[in-house]
């Protein structure tokens, strides 16, 4: 057998001994799961309508039960189900994740009154709070240095792939069963878009039992150096004194990443009803429409972002993925206020297209920035820390503000566009300053990430700013 110059099989991951096939096993296995995990988010955007008219319930409710419900309760449990990442076995808790969403998704097909289907999404929230953490965790170990960028960049496109096949698949189910519901044995007779649920809830199922199958390194007896010190032998207050030695940089990234998500979900989120209220549309054809734009749009700007982030980094640019980010924020901020301001439907769908690759340009970009600023053994706990504050300011805070401007201040759902255009302009410039914010920082960031030993506190930033020979770096 060929050795290379690491006296390593080819196929082989040079630290951990796990096959490049096994590797990209678990990256494929989890994008399935990344897709399932949008699809169950977003169909709720297409249903806006149908659950209105059937609970009766307002733009402010509808927008706490898309944004601020679900990302409250993904941030309070994300710490605590790091911490399990961060020293258990990675994939269990990723299947019991995916398969607890998947029955939330399926139960809110069930809901006849409005706190029902809350508590359902509550049961999604929590499932999904798994997903992100434990991913940037497993595949930094599965994955060298190098090659996280790329991985992470597959795993990301499945973000808006998901988000268009949901559309997709939700329009296409909703119309089928608006035009004839079936009546189910012991459910009797269930709305359109109880069904919907139903129908995309359940099948994720079998997702689970295939992230039982990935490889867990931590299993393995060659392990990486990088890998021996674990959250259970990590007091939180070390993680505490890392964020509290690059606050600048992780303010910068989670802050920026916060309103630049928070544009996102209240664009995306309101888009269907923003078509169906000002240009009468239907809820089914202007799902197709946008599902269509983010299944062959949407992974287009995840892959780009990703390759633009390394593209930079490999020529010294060490906050490629802020910078990143901050494109990713004007172009989002351009495009989707000339979407909101165009007189037809026809010129408002070229630039809801062109606004499409800019919602997912961080969805790799985002993750990747977390792996290469943070110690190993605390890698989940920062991504926790990353997806709590973009689900709470992004998911929490988007869709909700555009319900409370149409109602509470417009006083017009027909004016849903000018609540967007408000939410969107001033989330743009905030993320856009934030991310900015942290491009002189974010390399002494990584140095840091570098060198950090339990134990070794903060050093001296005179001591970080040089160069150093890292397997990180």
């Amino acid at each position: 057998m060929s050795l290379n110059s690491n006296n390593v099989p080819p196929g082989e991951q040079p630290w951990l001994g796990v096959s490049r096939h096994s590797a990209w096993y678990a990256v494929c296995t989890l994008l399935l799961a990344y897709v399932f995990s949008i699809m169950d988010r977003q169909i709720l955007t297409l249903l806006v309508g149908p659950i209105q008219h059937s609970l009766g319930v307002s733009d402010t409710q509808m927008g706490l039960l898309h944004g601020f419900t679900f990302a409250a309760f993904y941030a309070v449990v994300g710490m605590p189900i790091a911490r399990l990442i961060d020293y258990g076995n990675r994939r269990i808790v990723i299947a019991a994740g995916v398969a607890m969403w998947c029955l939330a998704t399926a139960a809110g097909g069930l809901a006849g009154e409005y706190w029902h289907l809350l508590l359902a999404r509550i049961g999604v929230a929590v499932g999904e709070a798994v997903l992100i953490p434990g991913t940037v965790s497993l595949l930094a170990d599965l994955f060298a240095p190098r090659q996280r960028g790329k991985a992470l960049g597959v795993f990301g496109a499945a973000g808006p792939f998901g988000a268009g096949a949901g559309l997709l698949i939700g329009g296409t189910v909703l119309g089928l069963f608006t035009t004839a519901a079936p009546t189910l044995p012991l459910l009797g007779k269930l709305e359109a878009w109880q069904l919907t649920f139903l129908t995309l809830g359940l099948p994720g199922l079998l997702i689970a039992l295939l992230v039982t199958l990935i490889p867990e390194p931590r299993s393995r007896k060659n392990r990486p150096r990088e890998g021996i010190t674990h959250a259970a032998q990590l007091p939180f207050a070390e993680v505490m004194a890392f964020l509290r030695a690059n606050r600048r940089s992780y303010s910068a990234l989670m802050l920026g990443g916060g309103f630049f998500y928070m544009g996102v979900y209240a664009i995306s989120s309101w888009a269907p009803t923003f078509f169906v209220r000002e240009f009468a549309w239907s809820y089914a054809e202007i799902g197709k429409q946008l599902g269509l734009f983010l299944c062959l749009l949407g992974p287009l700007g995840a892959l780009f972002g990703s390759w633009l982030g390394d593209f930079w980094r490999n020529r010294g640019v060490v906050h490629g993925n802020l910078r990143v980010a901050a494109v990713g924020g004007l172009g989002l901020t351009l495009s989707s206020t000339l979407m909101l301001l165009m007189p037809t439907a026809e010129l408002a769908l070229i630039f809801l297209a062109l606004s499409c690759p800019f919602w997912f340009i961080f969805f790799g970009a985002g993750p990747a920035a977390i792996q290469e600023s943070s110690p190993a053994p605390m890698r989940g706990q920062f991504a926790a820390m990353y997806t709590g504050v973009i689900n709470l300011l992004g998911a929490g805070l988007g869709p909700v503000a555009v319900g409370l401007l149409t109602d509470h201040v417009l006083h017009d759902p027909a004016a849903i566009k000018y609540a967007m255009l408000v939410v969107c302009l001033a989330s743009g410039l905030l993320a856009c300053g934030w991310f900015s914010r942290g491009f002189t920082s974010f390399g002494r960031t990584r140095r840091h990430a570098a060198i950090w030993e339990p134990g070794n506190g903060a050093p001296d930033h005179t001591d970080l700013s040089a160069p150093r020979h890292s397997p990180l770096l």
